[in-house]
Order: C-alpha cells, then structure tokens, then sequence
C-alpha cells in the first residue's frame, strides 16, 4: 500500500459526538492528522437514511485511504445504523472494485469490562472488511466504556494511558499504510483497572442507575416483578387443565367403548 494521505472517521454510535466512539476514534484521527494525514469525520445515524447521505457516505468511503470505524457493541454486534452503512458499502463494493488498497480498522467499544465480550464483533467487523475488498488493518476492544464519559481522551490522563499509548503505536503504523501491530491491539485494548474493581463499581453503579431511572419514572413497585415467570406459570396452568381436560375425555371415550362391548356380549 502507498503512503495514505487520507482518513475517514466512521462513527456508529447513535449518539454521535457525544459518544465514547467519537472519543476514541478521534485521538488516533488526531494523530493521523499530526503525521499528516487529511481526516474527515461521518456519522452513519445521519446518512443511511437518506438518499444524499448514502451517496456522500460511499463518496467518502472511496475516497479514504484509511477508514477508522468506531462503533459500540450491541448485543454482540452493532447499533442498526451501523449494520446498514455495512450493507450499503459492502454492495458498493461488490457491484464497483476499488482501484485502490484501503485499510479498515475497527474501534469497538463496549460497557462490559472484558475485552472478551467484543471478540464476536471484531470477528464480524473483520469479515466484512475482506468481503468488501479491504485490506484489515487490525481491532481494537475497548471495554468499560462507561468510565471515559463520551469526554476527550487527553482530558482522562492516567486511567486511559495505555489506550492512548496503544492507539499512538496504532498510529505510527497506520500513517506508512500498514496494519496495527498485536503490541498496540493489545495495549490499546487493555482494560483502565483491574478486572475486579471494574466489576464492583459495574454492579454499583448499574444498581444506581436503574434505580434512579425506577425513581424517575415511577416504577420503584415493579423493580421485582417476574412477567415472565407469571407468564410461565399461566402457560404451565393451562397445559394442566387441558391436560385434564383431555383425561377425562379419554375415560369417557373408554367407558362408552366398554358399554358398547358389554352390550354386543348381552346380545348374543
């Protein structure tokens, strides 16, 4: 791949600027930037929906020789948005072949602390990149996204210093045309506290959350409800009673065949 002169920042998040996506994204831009390289930034919540956004969205894509896609994790892959800029760049693709090499790097950030929790995304992320005719240029996994505020990265300072630290290496790499190194995935994708510690204050806060949430919408009563199980429960009626029900019509039907019996024997 020759010298990249330019950048896309992809950013799947619904949330936009305000996102941890944004965040992360934009410091390795940053440093792409410092190093020379022209960066754009697209956000897919605004573009997939429309016929102008598609087509600025795929001229952008074209136009980059490096795509940074940040996005969040959902339910083990990505917000919708994010599953349709991939659908909709991948026919791209797929009906035009690129006239030149193009790098996909994929940022996937995630509430749950372990890293581990991403691994099916990247996984995703990766094939699309080969199916779409662009070279891989690595993943990153950050977790515990919560703790980074959707604030910029320079402005955490200590907690976040080997995910800076890996996204500069990312950088230096990215900016001569090559793929991440597994040094700076690894760094980068390096959890801020101790696994534990981000397991209490998870746990802790969510509790916190919900309950505030409850509060504020008046559904501290039903906290503990069990639609499902009462749901269940119903269902597990119903399969008694028309169990029964089918017992009894069983026995009816053997009581009329052995009078039936009795009768023919009197008969003769």
């Amino acid at each position: 791949m020759s010298q990249p002169r330019n950048v896309l920042l992809l950013i799947g998040s619904p949330r936009g600027e305000r996102s941890n996506s944004h965040a992360i994204g934009k410091f390795l831009v940053d440093k792409l930037e410092e190093k020379g390289l022209v960066s754009e930034e697209a956000f897919v919540i605004r573009l997939v929906n429309t016929r102008d956004g598609m087509e600025r969205l795929l001229k952008s894509i074209d136009n980059a020789d490096i795509i940074v896609f940040a996005t969040p994790l959902y339910v083990d892959s990505f917000p919708s948005p994010t599953i349709k800029a991939m659908e909709l760049i991948h026919e791209h693709r797929k009906a035009a072949l690129p006239t030149k090499s193009q790098l996909l790097v994929a940022i996937v950030n995630s509430g749950f602390p372990e890293k581990e929790q991403m691994d099916i995304a990247l996984k995703i992320m990766r094939n699309f990149a080969q199916a779409s005719n662009f070279k891989w240029g690595g993943g990153i996994r950050v977790g515990w996204g919560m703790a980074l505020n959707s604030e910029p990265l320079s402005e955490k300072k200590g907690m976040t210093r080997k995910l800076t630290r890996g996204l500069s290496l990312a950088s230096n790499a990215l900016s001569m045309g090559q793929p991440i190194s597994e040094e700076a995935e690894e760094l980068a994708s390096t959890l801020f506290v101790p696994l534990f510690v981000a397991k209490s204050m998870t746990r802790l806060f969510g509790n916190r959350d919900w309950n505030k949430q409850a509060k504020e919408n008046n559904a501290n009563s039903k906290m503990y409800d069990q639609p499902y199980e009462i749901n269940r429960k119903e269902a597990d009626t119903e399969r008694a009673l028309q169990g029964k029900s089918e017992t009894k019509q069983k026995d009816a039907d053997s009581k009329k065949t052995n009078k039936l019996e009795e009768n023919l024997v009197d008969s003769n």
